[in-house]
């Protein structure tokens, strides 16, 4: 089970709505590479995780654009990829 700490907020993913963490554990993280995102150009890292080898999601690794800086070394995970309802 995939354990998260210090959620900040709520924003929206690929596929719906995804967390912006500090921190993820049980994850590992795939060799860097420059997106250009919604919010500018970051280099970033796909998350997966360390069980079942899903891709969750990414981290930031570097922000181009000033105000995204925030961001650096944070986690973007899907929200229907960590949470599980109805069990």
């Amino acid at each position: 089970m995939l354990l998260f700490m210090m959620m900040s907020f709520l924003k929206l993913f690929r596929n719906g709505r995804a967390f912006l963490f500090s921190h993820a554990m049980n994850v590992m993280v795939g060799a860097k590479e420059d997106r250009q995102l919604m919010t500018g150009l970051h280099t970033v890292a796909d998350v997966y995780c360390s069980d079942c080898r899903e891709v969750l999601g990414w981290k930031y690794e570097r922000a181009y654009e000033e105000t995204q800086k925030y961001k650096e070394g944070k986690f973007i995970l899907e929200k229907s990829k960590i949470v599980k309802e109805n069990w």
